[in-house]
């Protein structure tokens, strides 16, 4: 995933200091906001560290067309994508997939980390979705279909929901379905990412632990509970 310590956001803590009243706490709700944006980035790059990649895509297609291209999975960045003449400006997917098979398919795919999105949104990336699987399947020897893939969320209906609707459960995939179509493990994905989910908790807890005002109101807070006479009955009928 990424990590909340090393996270150095460049929007101010304003808008949570508003809200909260505290500028250190404010500070600790910025860094997590920006690690949930930035988590997106991880992903992309965890799936393409397992996958077996195109490094340039024109060469690919090219050797393809001469038998040179072994059966297979091929997962095309979008950084590859925009280098090559199969572009289309401002609207490359986050990946391609090309399944090298009798017949060959190409895959337009749009990866998300969350699952819920403004109706705007969701009706601009799906246009661009299908405008590029248009035009890349005008230009290579592969039948093309786009899918937006939510990767954390198991259920079609859910997905379909978070995005108003805009999209159709044969619209969308999973992140298990995106592994199957790479040839890669989910599990091992998800394991490679809880672990920056425990330190980012530790680390959350030891920030918050350590704001002076934080400190006070859970003390105030406790000799409440230990002053007030249900603690102490309680305690009675616990050593009953």
């Amino acid at each position: 995933m990424a990590k909340i310590k090393d996270s150095n956001p460049k929007s101010s803590s304003g808008g949570y200091l508003r809200i909260i009243g505290n500028e250190k706490l404010s500070d600790i709700f910025v860094k997590a906001q920006s690690t949930v944006i930035s988590a997106g980035s991880e992903l992309e790059k965890l799936v393409t560290k397992n996958a077996k990649c195109i490094e340039n895509l024109d060469k690919f297609i090219n050797e393809y067309d001469e038998g040179k291209i072994e059966e297979g999975s091929y997962l095309c960045p979008k950084k590859v994508i925009s280098d090559s003449k199969y572009k289309l400006k401002e609207h490359e997917p986050d990946f391609l997939i090309i399944k090298v098979a009798h017949p060959g398919m190409c895959y337009v795919i749009e990866l998300k980390d969350g699952d819920n999105f403004d109706t705007k949104k969701s009706v601009s990336e799906k246009e661009h979705l299908k405008e590029f699987a248009t035009h890349i399947s005008s230009l290579v020897p592969f039948r093309a279909k786009y899918y937006i893939c939510c990767f954390n969320q198991d259920d079609k209906k859910k997905i379909v929901a978070g995005f108003k609707k805009k999209f159709t459960e044969d619209e969308v995939i999973t992140g298990k379905e995106l592994c199957n179509l790479l040839g890669i493990n989910y599990d091992d994905i998800v394991k490679d990412r809880e672990k920056d989910t425990l330190e980012n908790f530790q680390y959350i807890v030891n920030e918050v632990s350590n704001i002076p005002e934080v400190k006070n109101k859970v003390n105030q807070e406790q000799k409440k509970i230990v002053s007030s006479p249900d603690f102490y009955e309680e305690d009675e009928e616990n050593n009953s």
